[in-house]
């Protein structure tokens, strides 16, 4: 089994990419949302309610993502701090849901294992890869996206800012997808990477990572 890493900028088709690549019988984790089970744990719950008070969570007594998003979202120093504090809070969690995902697509003999997950790198979680993808977008693309879901520019800027460099995950990546046009395009270039690697004809030898 193959396990494949997703990285891109925010907005860059990293969704379409994933979903191509569940269509030819890949097993996917979606980081974001592990982090949404994370969130509903009564232990997480508890140290966020320690760490950011109760002004985080909704009137249901759940955590509230976007009165979160406030405080860990930002460029001053208390911004990153309090994202620090959250993901130390959260990763580990997050972590175990991803082994116990992978081990269990190994038992069931799935051909590949997809990881979407933005702070893949940041966690740590970039080990478990044999490919890792990066989907090429450029910002005016990745921002017309972003604005279609009803973001603003500074709430693209800011969480853009709160990953690593897109220069830094191109230079991680073993394959770079450009997905400027039609998904057409993109869907074609996941097909190719999927029979050139993860289901190569009899006799053929792909080049692991």
């Amino acid at each position: 089994m193959k396990t494949i890493g997703i990285l891109g900028g925010i907005a860059s088709g990293k969704s379409a990419a994933t979903e191509a690549l569940r269509q030819l019988g890949a097993v996917i984790f979606d980081a974001d949302k592990a982090g949404h089970q994370v969130l509903e744990m009564p232990e997480v719950k508890e140290q966020i309610q320690d760490r950011f008070s109760n002004d985080v969570f909704d009137e249901e007594g759940n955590v509230s993502r976007p009165k979160l998003a406030r405080l860990v979202f930002g460029n001053t120093d208390d911004h990153r701090q309090a994202l620090a504090d959250l993901e130390k809070i959260s990763h580990p969690r997050i972590g175990a849901l991803l082994e116990a995902a992978r081990s269990q697509a190994m038992a069931e003999d799935a051909p590949a294992f997809v990881l979407d997950a933005p702070v893949m790198i940041k966690a740590g979680w970039i080990r478990h890869c044999d490919y890792v993808l990066f989907i090429d977008s450029s910002r005016a693309h990745r921002l017309e996206r972003a604005l279609a879901r009803k973001w603003t520019e500074n709430e693209f800027d800011i969480r853009e800012a709160a990953q690593e460099e897109l220069e830094v995950k191109r230079n991680l990546a073993d394959i770079v997808i450009p997905n400027n046009d039609d998904l057409s395009q993109l869907r074609a270039a996941i097909e190719a990477f999927w029979k050139r690697q993860v289901a190569p004809p009899p006799g053929h030898r792909g080049n692991p990572r």
